[in-house]
């Protein structure tokens, strides 16, 4: 009997419990929405609008909270794939692909689907290469599945350092993204904000690890899928009469396309290395929606698809999911569900953008500058937006337009002229997104120090107990450490993001692909894959970034995993043919792994070792005793 049937069933009730927050959050919105006809103050509106989800979450954090290790690590495998998808497409979306890839959209038109296919691209590609066999592998996390495929210690030690940095930047990023929305809609400053969302991570993450985790993030998806439609579809209806704007914006497209070139938009030349990217600032939107290429060669497009592809195909925040489900088969629903969550929001994205920027353009092209629409002031009040007559001539032209690239999301329901309440929504969502992807980074952070460093290879005979108190300890340690990046330095999140994603590339997909499909790899082999990729993506990051040049010109630092994962899988290949092959255990374990259906090779283990009492069992599939709990809502 595999040990996952040793624990309890899924609440056939958790539709109902999801039906429950679906209904208060929708109360909460209407409720609001009639203070506000009835002259309620915005802050107050504002603050509950944020607040009160806030408090949702954590309550649903707290009712999830778990003693036990295997439910903290893995939700002892029962997640079902629809919402183990919901919060893989969270996880992935975040409050910096809200944000930044609706301003991109906007500023860049076509050019910015370079990042959406990556996303999507990513997502298929994890699901058919890896997730079901680290499903069938079993492992906490992702360093614990090279540790368990090689039985080595170091191998797994090696992984966890080397996801710290990309996972911080991650979460520094969301914790910046987040506290600029916070700080617009609450009366509280940039840092106390990003010390509120640090502490709303923790929260999360402490009571409960990945169950806690999974469950919020559920919720959190649909406050993010709500702010998201709910304005999009009102405008969508007092512009195409139609409430499906994903299939409605492209006859828009002819009339934005006329008004761009009476604001004075021409076609433009891309600058090469990624110098086109909108940055966080306010800039004009001088390149034409549907131009292709004008604002990134076709180069750089490439090279930035396959980047953000690679990391995400290899992110471990997402791949560690692959564990809580059932078994290999709902491991790939569960990837399924994932990738329908995020192509939702990836095809409503272009969506928001052609919305944002057709009435932008509607309500100033051939206005004098004395008569701009009253939210212009709005805009330029909250940074979101400058409109100026710089040159006096009385019009304003495409140059004089500046948007903000974080600002569009959040622009659309101001420009539409909807009720207050629904701008705020839209903020709301961003929050939701921000906390949910942040948490994830975070407890991936966490579970690698506590599961990978701690217990694989610093304290082999770790109760359950320490293990636990451990992870949460890292936890807030890394939710401290982004804090503290995030107030103390001055970054670009997307740029953040990017590079993020491309170290995450370099170091980790090659070793995964070398891992899973090559019976041949060695442990030393992965192992140099690991730091060849990461080591060579990192030399050509700094060497931008301090001005000293590049490993190879002509590719931006951002996009250092096109570098870094040829050399990964070269030194692996070249180390694993020159050191001793792996012994029949590993070559078992390998054909094992490759077989998806049957018992997580984890779970075997962890059944097996009181009876084999065999020392060459990795640490991490030591027996773990199950700790009582007092509350279950899930199960």
């Amino acid at each position: 009997m595999s040990l996952q049937h040793q624990y309890r069933p899924l609440n056939p009730r958790l539709g109902t419990h999801y039906a429950i927050f679906a209904s208060a959050f929708t109360a909460l919105l209407l409720v609001l929405a009639l203070l506000e006809q009835l002259g309620g103050r915005k802050l107050w509106l504002s603050h509950a609008m944020i607040g009160l989800p806030l408090v949702m979450y954590l309550g649903v954090a707290g009712l999830t909270r778990t003693l036990d290790i295997h439910e903290f690590f893995c939700v002892s495998r029962r997640i079902p794939p629809v919402f183990g998808g919901l919060a893989l497409a969270v996880t992935a979306i975040g409050g910096v692909g809200l944000f930044t890839l609706t301003g991109c959209l906007l500023l860049i038109g076509f050019d910015a689907l370079a990042l959406a296919l990556g996303w999507i691209a990513g997502f298929a590609l994890a699901a058919i290469l890896f997730v079901p066999y680290l499903r069938k592998a079993g492992a906490y996390t992702l360093p614990g599945f090279f540790r368990l495929r090689f039985h080595s210690p170091l191998l797994g030690a090696a992984a966890a350092l080397l996801l710290l940095p990309p996972v911080v930047m991650l979460l520094a990023a969301e914790l910046r993204i987040g506290a600029f929305v916070t700080s617009l809609f609450a009366s509280l400053s940039f840092e106390l904000a990003v010390i509120c969302g640090a502490g709303a991570i923790i929260a999360t993450l402490i009571i409960g690890g990945l169950r806690s985790l999974t469950w919020t993030q559920s919720v959190q998806y649909l406050v993010v899928l709500s702010g998201l439609l709910l304005p999009l579809i009102v405008v969508s209806v007092q512009e195409t009469n139609l409430p499906l704007p994903q299939l409605t914006y492209g006859g828009l497209l002819e009339r934005m396309s006329n008004n761009e070139l009476a604001l004075g938009t021409s076609l433009s030349t891309p600058p090469p290395m990624l110098g086109g990217l909108p940055g966080e600032r306010p800039e004009a939107a001088t390149k034409p929606f549907l131009q292709a290429f004008g604002a990134l060669t076709k180069s750089d497009f490439v090279m930035l698809l396959v980047c953000v592809l690679a990391g995400t195909a290899a992110m471990p925040s997402l791949l560690l999911r692959a564990g809580s489900a059932t078994n290999a088969q709902q491991a790939r629903r569960l990837m399924g569900w994932g990738t329908l969550f995020l192509g939702l929001f990836l095809v409503t994205a272009p969506a928001y953008a052609v919305f944002a920027k057709y009435l932008t353009l509607e309500q100033i092209v051939g206005t004098s500058v004395a008569d701009l629409p009253g939210w212009v002031n709005g805009l330029r009040n909250a940074g979101l937006a400058d409109i100026s007559d710089s040159n006096g001539d009385g019009v304003i032209s495409a140059a004089e337009l500046l948007i903000s690239r974080d600002g569009v999301a959040l622009s659309l329901p101001i420009i539409a002229g909807m009720p207050f309440i629904l701008v705020v929504l839209t903020a709301t969502a961003g929050i939701a997104a921000t906390l949910a992807a942040g948490a994830a980074h975070a407890y991936t952070a966490g579970g690698a120090i506590s599961d990978d460093l701690y217990h694989g290879v610093l304290h082999r005979t770790a109760t359950p107990g320490r293990r636990l108190v451990i992870a949460r300890l890292a936890m807030v340690l890394i939710v401290i450490v982004a804090a503290w990046c995030a107030t103390a330095f001055d970054y670009d999140i997307l740029r953040m993001a990017i590079a993020a994603l491309s170290l995450t590339g370099a170091a980790f997909f090659p070793a995964l692909l070398l891992s899973i499909w090559w019976k041949g790899a060695t442990e030393w082999g992965v192992l140099a894959a690991m730091l060849a990729g990461a080591v060579v993506a990192a030399a050509h990051m700094y060497l931008q970034l301090s001005g000293s040049g590049f490993l190879w010109p002509g590719i931006n630092g951002l996009l250092a995993a096109i570098l870094g994962i040829p050399a990964g899988l070269i030194a692996g290949i070249a180390v694993s043919l020159s050191t001793p092959k792996p012994s029949p255990e590993i070559l078992q374990l390998a054909d094992d792994m490759r077989d998806p259906s049957g018992e997580a090779l984890f779970d075997r283990a962890m059944r097996l070792a009181p009876v084999r009492n065999t020392p060459e069992l990795p640490v991490s599939e030591q027996p773990t005793p199950r700790a009582p709990e007092n509350t279950d809502v899930t199960s």
